[in-house]
């Protein structure tokens, strides 16, 4: 429970901050979900993954725990901003393998090995264009 307390304090302070610049520089993604109660629009920073043109994978630090996940669980439908580009698409979450996390760089997997309360793989899956 103490990891967990660390890590919210240190993602408190480092998503609003990393929110502007998400989307933009290469390393980083902004997700937009829609909040389960309120249906307001919800970003959230993620680590650059793996991105085949049809789909992306993220490494989800605290998996189904996290907001945006019961975001998604209630509405699937995702909005993601990659290289100054949106793209819409959707979400679910997967357990991770050994194998899929090869594919994510060290940056990315940094926080899967050291905040991670149960991480799960984000797998979005875009519309057609």
């Amino acid at each position: 429970m103490f990891r967990r307390s660390v890590a919210r304090r240190f993602w408190k302070i480092a998503n609003p901050i990393n929110r502007p610049l998400a989307g933009l520089l290469p390393w980083w993604v902004l997700l937009e979900t829609k909040g389960r109660r309120s249906g307001k629009r919800r970003l959230t920073p993620f680590a650059n993954g793996p991105f085949d043109g049809k789909s992306i994978q993220l490494i989800a630090v605290h998996g189904a725990h996290s907001a945006f996940a019961h975001n998604i669980a209630a509405d699937p439908h995702v909005r993601l901003k990659r290289r100054g580009r949106w793209r819409t698409g959707t979400a679910e979450l997967v357990e991770p393998d050994d194998a899929s996390l090869q594919h994510f760089s060290s940056y990315a997997r940094l926080g899967y090995r050291t905040l991670g309360e149960d991480p799960k793989i984000l797998r979005i899956d875009f519309d057609r264009s």
